[in-house]
C-alpha cells in the first residue's frame, strides 16, 4: 500500500481511469534531461479521473537503464532486446 492509497482508503487497483487515485504520463510531454543530465519522466496525479498535479521522475542513466531492462522482461523482449 502506498501512502497515497493509505490516506485516502483506497483498498485496491482499478483498470479504471476514472476511479481511484494513480500517476499517470502526462499528456504531451516526453522524456527529457535534466540540467544535471539525469532522465526526468513526466508524470500527473489524478484523483477519480481529476487531474491534481504534475511532477517529474527523475531517474540517473543507471536507474533508467534498470527501468528499461525490467519493462524489456515485462513486454516479453528480454534484457535489452527489443520486442
Amino acid at each position: 500500500m502506498t501512502i497515497t492509497e493509505g490516506k485516502c482508503g483506497v483498498s485496491g487497483a482499478t483498470a479504471n481511469p476514472r476511479q481511484g487515485v494513480r500517476f499517470e504520463r502526462t499528456p504531451g510531454k516526453a522524456l527529457h534531461h535534466t540540467a544535471a543530465g539525469r532522465i526526468a519522466l513526466p508524470l500527473r496525479l489524478v484523483d477519480n479521473g481529476v487531474p491534481v498535479a504534475d511532477g517529474e521522475l527523475v531517474l540517473t542513466y543507471d536507474e533508467a537503464d534498470g527501468m528499461r531492462l525490467e519493462l524489456g522482461k515485462l513486454l516479453g523482449a528480454g534484457e535489452g532486446g527489443v520486442a
